[in-house]
């Protein structure tokens, strides 16, 4: 691939919990960084914050014009915010997806990662899957990632442009907040604080795979290091650590030293049983091992926790 000059790496939807990693990572690393958002993004050597929507198309191309890499992490919902309302998918996920691979004609030879799923695409395919495994989502969320793959796929077909498309697991670490639906770890640590119940839909027998956001971070570097194996490279990002949701609310227990209290409720139509996709492929393909274990992983979200914690109350 020919680089334009600087060669910048374009990170859009950096002021998220993933987007904000990805960007200070990528920054530490010594490549220069555009950090697109909503709000203004983090500052600091080799990055330039770029602050507004993709869907402002001018801003968009200004930023994509100085940029040989593109790291897609822009989202605006969750499994539990689109549940009932599949248009939030396409309105405001997929429109501005469109808008971005728009620019592939103006601007070619660019390499985008885009920030996939792998707990939701399988659906009750989910353990072992790997990336040839049958897409069958349960949720309009998941359902909005393999419609995104789906376009990204055509614009590689029709451009210059390459793709590698990262399906990671359960996500959590420092630095992520709690979501209505979403980020199980954070909301269980905070139920640990509160005392109030955790609600568990189902019997908690359920199982995930958990991928702790410094493993996440080095596969969108390997994928942004490595020569493309592929035009258009598919990669589950799953640790290998697996819990069922009794198993990780014992594990939080442990890690801080309080009880937290449950709730059943009946359990839901798009609840998989178990999801654990296959990491064969990018351990082959760019290298990658995840480093860190659930057990770690966890110590060190409580530590950064208590440490926010912390700091807030001395202010």
């Amino acid at each position: 691939m020919a680089e334009i000059a600087g060669g910048k790496v374009l990170v859009l939807g950096a002021n998220g919990f993933v987007g904000a990693a990805i960007v200070a990572e990528l920054a530490r690393s010594g490549r220069q960084v555009c950090a697109y958002g909503r709000a203004h993004a983090m500052e600091g050597p080799n990055v330039e914050t770029i602050q507004g929507s993709i869907e402002d198309s001018s801003l968009l191309r200004e930023a994509i014009a100085q940029c040989v890499d593109i790291v897609h992490v822009a989202s605006l919902t969750t499994p539990g915010t689109s549940a009932h309302d599949p248009a939030l998918e396409v309105l405001g996920n997929l429109l501005p997806l469109a808008r971005v691979l728009e620019c592939a004609h103006e601007f070619p030879q660019r390499r985008l990662v885009y920030l996939s799923s792998g707990g939701t695409v399988y659906g009750d395919l989910a353990a072992g899957a790997s990336e040839a495994t049958l897409l069958r989502p349960r949720s309009y969320y998941g359902a909005g990632k393999v419609a995104a793959e789906a376009l990204i796929h055509a614009c590689v077909e029709t451009t210059s442009w390459q793709a590698s498309l990262l399906r990671p697991s359960n996500l959590y670490g420092p630095g992520q907040e709690t979501a209505r639906g979403f980020a199980v770890v954070p909301t269980l640590f905070e139920r640990a604080r509160d005392g109030q119940p955790f609600q568990i839909w189902g019997d908690g027998l359920a199982v995930r795979d958990y991928c702790y956001i410094d493993d996440l971070v080095d596969a969108v570097r390997r994928a942004l290091a490595h020569p493309p194996v592929r035009r258009f490279a598919l990669y589950n990002v799953a640790s290998g650590h697996t819990a069922s949701v009794i198993d990780l609310i014992a594990a939080c227990e442990r890690v801080s030293g309080l009880p937290i209290a449950t709730a059943f409720k009946p359990a839901r139509g798009v609840d998989v049983r178990h999801v654990s996709p296959s990491n064969a492929t990018i351990r082959t393909e760019l290298d990658w091992e995840p480093e860190v274990d659930l057990a770690e992983g966890l110590a060190r979200t409580w530590h950064w926790i208590e440490h926010a914690r912390s700091a807030a109350a001395s202010r």
